[in-house]
């Protein structure tokens, strides 16, 4: 039961980590210069937040072992 927390929690740090990628290099099609890359502010949180799931999911599949 455990091994399928830790691959959900590698998968999810994964998917995270796309739409990070996504989040950062996001440019709108639009005329305006101002708004260059509106969801940037959200590509570190998200990193940051997938990069946590990978270190939990690691712990606990080597206190599992």
């Amino acid at each position: 039961m455990k091994f399928k927390t830790e691959i959900f929690m590698l998968l999810l740090a994964i998917l995270l980590y796309i739409v990070s990628a996504f989040c950062y290099f996001y440019e709108p099609q639009d005329l305006l210069p101002v708004i260059n890359y509106p969801y940037r502010d959200y590509a570190i949180p998200l990193a940051v937040a997938a990069s946590a799931l990978l270190v939990i999911a690691a712990i606990l599949y080597s206190k599992r072992r």
